[in-house]
C-alpha cells in the first residue's frame, strides 16, 4: 500500500522569533512510519521541521506552519496515489494575524519583529480544518482518511461528543473521516499509547499500540477492497 502519515505541530508564528506551538513531538508518526515501511508498505512521513525523524527509509517532507502543510498536503496528495492517510498532525486551530502593542496595531509573521511594549494582545484568525479537504486534494478518489482526535478530558460524555462532531462531517456527499483513532491525554504515559479506532458506523477497536492501529487499518482497507 501506499500511506501517506503526516506529524508533529505547527508553528504560527508572532514574529521572526516568537510563535504559538503546541506539545506534540512526532512520536507517533515516527512509529508508525517506522513499522508499516518494516511491512513493507510505500511511505511517506510529512513531517514538522522539529519533530521526531522515523528512522526508516522514506520520502519525507518537512513543514513548519500551518500554510506549509497545507500546501505539502496538496501537493503529495494531488501527485501521489495514496491507499490512506494517517493525518496524526497537531494543527494549529488560529493563526496569529497582527499585535496590539499599547493600543497601537501591528503586523505579525515571520518577516518582523515586535518592539518592546508593557502590553501585547494577539488577534487571532482560525485556520480552516485540513482533514475536511484531503479527499477534494487526492488523486486517489478512494481514499481512506483516518482523523487523530487528542482529548484531555475525565468526561466520557465529552470525548464521545468530540468524536462524533469529527465523524460527522460531510463534504460533497461523502464522509469527509472514515476513521477516528482517539487517544485521552491523561492515558499517555512513555511505555503505555493505547488508542481506540472508531468508524461513523458506531463500531470500535481497542488497539494496544500505535503499531497495532496500523494493523488495523490495512486489514479493515484490505477487507473492503
Amino acid at each position: 500500500m501506499n500511506i501517506l502519515i503526516t506529524a508533529g505541530g505547527t508553528k504560527e508564528y508572532i514574529d521572526g522569533v516568537r510563535y504559538i506551538g503546541n506539545s506534540s513531538t512526532g512520536r507517533t508518526g515516527a512509529q508508525m512510519v517506522n513499522y508499516l515501511s518494516q511491512m513493507n508498505h510505500q511511505v511517506t512521513w510529512l513531517g514538522a521541521k522539529d519533530a521526531i525523524k522515523p528512522s526508516a527509509n522514506c520520502q519525507q517532507v518537512i513543514y513548519e506552519t500551518f500554510d506549509e502543510l497545507q500546501t505539502q498536503l496538496e501537493k503529495v496528495l494531488s501527485e501521489q496515489e495514496f491507499d490512506v492517510v494517517f493525518h496524526a498532525a497537531a494543527v494549529s486551530d488560529f493563526k496569529v494575524t497582527s499585535v496590539i502593542l499599547n493600543n497601537t496595531t501591528v503586523p505579525a509573521g515571520r518577516d518582523c519583529k515586535i518592539p518592546t511594549a508593557d502590553h501585547a494582545r494577539l488577534n487571532l484568525e482560525r485556520n480552516p480544518k485540513l482533514i475536511d479537504s484531503l479527499k477534494s486534494w487526492s488523486k486517489n478518489s478512494n481514499l481512506l482518511v483516518v482523523g487523530f482526535k487528542l482529548t484531555n478530558s475525565s468526561s466520557q460524555k465529552a470525548i464521545n461528543k468530540a468524536i462524533d462532531k469529527m465523524l460527522g462531517k460531510h463534504s460533497g456527499g461523502q464522509n469527509v473521516v472514515d476513521y477516528v483513532a482517539h487517544n485521552n491525554l491523561p492515558d499517555i504515559t512513555e511505555d503505555n499509547h493505547r488508542l481506540n479506532l472508531y468508524h461513523h458506523s458506531g463500531t470500535m477497536y481497542h488497539c494496544e499500540s500505535p503499531e497495532q492501529l496500523c494493523d488495523k487499518v490495512v486489514f479493515l482497507l484490505e477487507q473492503a477492497a
